[in-house]
């Protein structure tokens, strides 16, 4: 008898797809923190032949997660046909005003359960034949929806991570499929909560969000019909994306080809969002910049105070400002730069540099208020998947995703009152996966579905969020430390050789002050691109991202990798 592991198995589309499984034969394992308030019984199954075995875990712990696989694969003598990443919640409403706690429970959740899910599995599922890992995302994980900005960001990186593993466990010979479904008639509605005052500066995103919701409902698809699709896919149905539903098929086939600021129009109209305010170039004022102590945040900071700007430099150990010093005395321009400490994955260090930028408003009026943000502090971790460790997981998390959403929430209630600009340097990862880079692939792809998300949010202030998409570049990321992984490892010969290419790239990648000029000229462009990438595989990738099959594009990359 075939097995599979399904998650979030009490309700919805996880309840309706461990049934129609187990009716197929199957024998499912079903993970979920409330298994014992299932509604299924044995009679449901009569004369199927399969089965639906509940178990209570928390998807979110990892050694829980572990536990319950390796009961699992106890139960069923090592082997391990499929799982079904389908766990998730929704937090909606307000970016700004949406606790940090429910931000980090919502990626836990929605993010970390598909992964702690996985790494448990991996063992199992590469010595099963023609085994599957099917990751259930959303219509949001293809295109922003407005009032959704941390949940797209969950679903954005979740379709990140799993193109990437896609790649890399092709040769083990796992299918990755993602499947996406439009809305769908579950309790996800009701557990998950609209946050924001009704009265405050986001009013119209939260009432324009709840009469969205009340339209979804009414057209939402039956958990079953979704079900459908997903038995489907287990049971052996190719490629990687599988929408579901009509407003996802659209989402899909508009994916990389309609342009990010047209799809933004468009959508806004259909949910009927407050306008955008063109935001003002702002001559005067600060541009904050995280991290400067090398690399993009380095040239950026110099780059912006040879146009003129006032910049604060932020890096986390100042004991690393040696090199910024330098390159700005040289520049001639240390007058124009003040180097201060922040931390993007410590709140307080955080609300430090916010009491020092406040300090300069009330010393020099407007001329010491904020009116840009890059994020730009990021680190590095590559690698198998199976083969990288949890903390160094968690750590690209924290600080390329958390940390952008941190200082940014931050930053809003400074910019709102005059508007700004927010330019996000994510990555060419952010456009499409590779092997060995998953969990920085998950950081980038999260922070791009936040983003374009939140300019529905930030427009009607005078805010636009921008992303800059830099392809490889010789700059300090690119540390021993930052890789996982051994050669003598299954993943062995695609290790060896992500090594070898993704030294090539970065050494042909030119000159990273290249990146630093198309920041600045996002803050001194009248109408900026909503997206631009910077490097020729930035270019490539960005090119082939929505209009290449997957499958083409697999054939590329493992002719690369051997």
């Amino acid at each position: 008898m075939r097995t599979a592991i399904v998650t979030g198995s009490s309700s919805g589309i996880g309840e309706a797809l461990s049934l129609d499984l187990a009716r197929w034969g199957w024998r499912v394992f079903g993970f979920d923190l409330t298994a014992g308030d299932s509604p299924m019984t044995s009679s449901d199954l009569a004369g199927f032949g399969g089965s639906v075995e509940p178990m209570v875990v928390d998807v979110t712990s990892h050694a829980a997660v572990e536990a319950a696989v390796a009961s699992v694969l106890a139960a069923t003598g090592g082997t391990l046909d499929a799982v079904v990443a389908n766990a998730g919640i929704r937090e909606a409403g307000a970016f700004e005003e949406t606790p940090a706690v429910d931000l980090k429970r919502l990626f836990d959740v929605n993010l970390g359960g598909a992964m702690h899910l996985t790494r448990a599995a991996l063992p199992a599922l590469r010595s099963t034949p023609d085994s599957r890992i099917v990751i259930v995302s959303s219509a949001g994980g293809l295109s922003a929806l407005p009032g959704l900005a941390a949940y797209c960001g969950s679903k954005w990186a979740l379709e990140g991570w799993a193109e990437s593993l896609a790649h890399e466990l092709f040769p083990q010979g796992v299918d990755v499929s993602v499947v996406e479904p439009a809305s769908v008639q579950t309790g996800l509605w009701d557990a998950g909560t609209i946050h924001g005052d009704p009265d405050g500066p986001y009013a119209s995103v939260i009432q324009a969000l709840e009469d969205g919701d009340d339209r979804a409902w009414a057209r939402a698809l039956d958990p079953h019909s979704v079900s459908a699709t997903m038995v489907a896919v287990v049971e052996g149905r190719r490629g990687l994306r599988h929408p579901v539903g009509l407003s996802a098929r659209a989402r899909f086939l508009a994916r990389g080809v309609v342009p990010a600021g047209l799809q933004r129009r468009i959508i806004g109209r259909l949910t009927h969002q407050d306008p955008p305010v063109r935001s003002p170039r702002n001559p005067d004022g600060v541009i904050m910049v995280t991290g400067c102590s090398s690399g993009f945040g380095l040239y950026t900071a110099v780059e912006l105070a040879r146009r003129g700007r006032r910049v604060a430099a932020t890096m986390r150990d100042l004991s690393r400002r040696g090199p910024l010093d330098a390159a700005l005395a040289e520049a001639g321009v240390a007058d124009r730069v003040e180097v201060l400490r922040l931390d993007v994955t410590d709140q307080a260090s955080i609300d430090e540099a916010m009491a020092v930028a406040d300090s300069w408003v009330r010393l020099a009026g407007d001329v010491g208020r904020l009116v840009g943000l890059v994020n730009n502090a990021g680190v590095l971790a590559v690698g198998p998947f199976e083969e990288m460790s949890s903390d160094a997981v968690d750590r690209v998390l924290d600080t390329n995703l958390h940390g952008t959403f941190a200082v940014t929430r931050a930053v809003l209630p400074r910019l709102r009152g005059h508007g700004g600009r927010i330019v996000c340097v994510t990555s060419s990862s952010g456009l499409g996966g590779l092997p060995t880079w998953s969990a920085y692939a998950a950081s980038k792809w999260g922070v791009e579905g936040w983003a374009e998300s939140l300019a529905f949010e930030v427009g009607p202030h005078g805010i636009d969020v921008f992303l800059v998409e830099p392809g490889a570049f010789p700059t300090g990321i690119w540390r021993d430390e930052a890789r996982h992984g051994s050669s003598d490892g299954p993943y062995g010969p695609m290790v060896d050789a992500m090594v070898v290419a993704d030294r090539r790239a970065a050494e042909s990648g030119g000159d990273p002050v290249v990146v630093a000029r198309v920041v600045a000229r996002a803050f001194d462009a009248r109408m900026p691109l909503t997206r631009r990438p910077v490097g020729r595989g930035a270019w490539l990738r960005w090119a082939a991202r929505g209009i290449v099959p997957f499958g083409v594009q697999r054939r590329a990359v493992a002719r690369i990798v051997g």
